[in-house]
């Protein structure tokens, strides 16, 4: 078994060995998942820096405290699924969780090929939040804890752009 999500039936499932014959569709399947979540995190991007220029902020201001906003708010989505996971189990048919794991099937695959192959279902949901909100301070920094952004190209490549 690889540290890959594999496809099944089902969103949200994920069972132990590929099936022969599949590696194909598996690899189709899963890109066809990332790009869906690039396109999540993409428009969650998009509609937060959207609200805080409605708002009245400064173009720089809206442009970092949306990347802070909707990094931390899908990591808060995948941090409910795992402990929704731990709780309730993986493979339970409520509607709410069947909601959030079609939402958040897409997030789990752009961080799939770095996710160990030893974690539990519920683990992996865990594991990615914590990419996101690590990227979340890489990129944008953390105003709360006070830490600037660590990227130097890209605030400089959106001080260029913006300023």
């Amino acid at each position: 078994m690889t540290g890959r999500m594999q496809p099944a039936a089902k969103v949200g499932t994920f069972p132990d060995e590929r099936q022969a014959g599949n590696e194909a569709q598996w690899s189709s399947e899963m890109s066809k998942l990332a790009m869906r979540g690039l396109i999540i995190v993409a428009l969650t991007y998009l509609a937060a820096v959207a609200t805080f220029l409605l708002g009245g902020a400064p173009g720089m201001v809206a442009v970092f405290l949306g990347g802070t906003y909707s990094l931390t708010a899908l990591a808060a989505l995948l941090f409910s699924r795992g402990l929704l996971e731990f709780v309730v189990g993986v493979d339970r048919e409520i509607a709410f969780f069947v909601v959030l794991k079609r939402v958040t099937d897409p997030l789990l695959a752009l961080f799939d090929p770095v996710t160990p192959g030893f974690l539990l279902p519920f683990a992996v949901s865990l594991y990615t939040a914590f990419l996101f909100f690590f990227f979340k301070v890489f990129l944008f920094g953390d105003a709360f804890l006070g830490l600037p952004p660590l990227f130097i190209v890209v605030v400089a490549a959106v001080l260029t752009f913006f300023a």
